[in-house]
């Protein structure tokens, strides 16, 4: 099955109601300057998968944080959630962010998660070859390499 990888930041009725990772953040703040979101989309025409992102200098600790970092050029994108509707899209999601920002157009440098202190996004992140980067207070932040 084909997917492609979309910019949906401007189309929230997609993703709005759908974010279990962090549904206390609202479209306003997940689409400001410098942030947005991208959705996997399956040939069939089914959304698999949505991730909320960042961009920054600095890699931040927490949420509030991540609201003050967050510049429209900063070189280190923050996945801060990452959510599908099918087993394998959240790994597919992140597979198609990881060659997306290796366009040098695009002045990335890092990718570095703002996770939930869970069980289920430690996992996740690991599985997907993530390496911790550091342990928060009520995060943690795992650093995928740009291949």
């Amino acid at each position: 099955m084909n997917q492609t990888l979309e910019n949906v930041t401007d189309r929230p009725s997609l993703w709005e109601a759908t974010d279990p990772v962090r549904p206390e953040l609202d479209v306003e703040f997940k689409t400001a300057t410098g942030r947005g979101v991208f959705g996997l989309l399956g040939d069939d025409g089914k959304w698999r998968a949505f991730l909320c992102y960042a961009r920054t200098f600095l890699i931040p600790k927490d949420v509030d944080e991540l609201e003050r970092l967050t510049v429209e050029d900063g070189n280190v994108i923050i996945p801060y959630t990452v959510w599908s509707h099918e087993k394998g899209a959240g790994r597919a999601i992140i597979n198609e962010v990881l060659k997306r920002v290796k366009d040098p157009a695009l002045g990335i440098d890092r990718v570095v998660t703002l996770s939930p202190l869970t069980t289920m996004a430690r996992k996740f992140h690991l599985r997907n070859n993530a390496k911790e980067f550091r342990m928060n207070e009520t995060t943690v932040n795992f650093e995928y390499e740009i291949l």
